[in-house]
């Protein structure tokens, strides 16, 4: 096998190839809109909108993200007015909720991508979708053994029942 490339890795080369332009094509389709937001900022109203209470600490553990990065990125998403702090006594962190405004801008962002989705299944039938949609999400899952959180869109209850609780994470945070 050596100096050859398997059918698998061909395929395997061709779906990254794929993703990434999925990926450049959304950012870019996206920024014609009249919105003033990120990829990532559109991935935490996402997020946000998914886990209602969620808190920063949750976020960085399902994107796999510092805490300060969550903070920062957080700190301007508040500033423009599209996400809030809910007052809690309870737990540690602060939840957190979008406002109407981040609620307008995540469901425009979402329109506009779904939008796009569709345009690029026009002609599939109703089973050609069905399957990939189910080949997607089980994509998105993870490997067998995983124990962090599933991706924000394939759990909208919540992280998987194995993910930790945030103890490892505040333990690196403190070294």
């Amino acid at each position: 096998m050596t100096g050859t490339t398997t059918s698998r890795e061909t395929a395997t080369s061709d779906i990254l190839g794929a993703l990434i332009v999925v990926s450049r094509r959304g950012v870019a389709d996206a920024r014609t809109a009249n919105l003033s937001l990120s990829m990532t900022d559109q991935s935490i109203l996402g997020f946000i909108v998914d886990h209602p209470g969620c808190r920063s600490v949750d976020i960085a553990q399902a994107y796999r993200l510092n805490r300060s990065t969550v903070s920062r990125q957080l700190a301007g998403l508040v500033a423009l007015g599209v996400v809030r702090e809910v007052a809690d006594a309870a737990g540690r962190g602060t939840p957190l909720e979008l406002t109407a405004s981040g609620r307008a801008a995540y469901d425009e962002a979402i329109a506009i991508l779904h939008g796009i989705v569709a345009g690029q299944l026009d002609g599939w039938s109703d089973d050609e979708v069905a399957r990939f949609a189910r080949d997607l999400q089980r994509f998105n899952v993870g490997r067998p053994g995983e124990t962090r959180p599933r991706h924000p869109l394939e759990t909208p209850d919540g992280p998987h029942e194995n993910a930790p609780q945030g103890a490892e994470e505040e333990k690196k945070e403190q070294q």
